[in-house]
């Protein structure tokens, strides 16, 4: 992460903390009218972290209940990989390509796209191992179509986006809640992981037989 990048987010967190009774205050209101200015605030925080989108969600989480949480958090990061994506593919590609090239796994997640699209991408979105701008960008690079993208990401951001609500929802009425549902989201990314283990090594034999 960038020096500048981590300066930003040192400010925000400084405002927040000497003016949390403002936020908390906010939160705590049921003027449903901020709505849409949520969704458009979640794209561009996704698209551009100003601020830990993390820390978004989870307020997001904690002033619209987890399924409103979900839903907002869900349309920014969707949004955004689409963004990414069409810029990488259409309107940036040159400049990207620089920016991919910092990447040192990105042989092993083309590897991945090789043997199945969809599945990568999925597997990429629900363990974020690969971080999720170089999955955005080198995807526009690739000749996944649009349509292959854009379910794969769309179905494998709901269950970070749900944490990051369900743990916003939680903070301030149950710690004990809060703990199971991360402790249950781990069990689950073990899971998928365990899983597309066993899909990867079965699908690099086949090729072989």
């Amino acid at each position: 992460m960038k020096k500048w990048l981590i300066l930003v987010y040192l400010i925000m967190v400084t405002i927040v903390f000497f003016n949390k009774e403002i936020l908390l205050e906010w939160i705590h209101e049921s003027d449903p009218s901020h709505l849409p200015v949520m969704f458009v605030l979640s794209t561009f925080i996704a698209t551009f972290p100003v601020v830990p989108f993390t820390l978004f969600a989870g307020i997001m989480g904690a002033k619209y209940g987890i399924m409103i949480g979900l839903i907002i958090n869900w349309w920014g990061g969707v949004s955004a990989s689409v963004i990414y994506f069409l810029a990488a593919r259409y309107l940036f590609s040159d400049f990207f390509k620089k920016y991919i090239q910092r990447f040192q796994g990105i042989n092993k997640f083309n590897s991945m796209i090789e043997k199945n699209a969809f599945i990568a991408i999925l597997f990429a979105r629900l363990v974020p191992v690969i971080p999720p701008p170089v999955v955005n960008i080198y995807s526009g690079f690739t000749k996944i179509s649009f349509l292959t993208y854009l379910l794969a990401s769309a179905l494998g951001k709901i269950p970070p986006m749900f944490i990051f609500a369900y743990g916003g929802d939680q903070i301030f009425s149950s710690l004990q809640n809060l703990l199971a549902g991360v402790i249950v989201y781990v069990l689950f990314l073990l899971i998928v992981f365990f899983v597309y283990r066993i899909w990867l090594r079965n699908k690099t034999k086949r090729r072989f037989v």
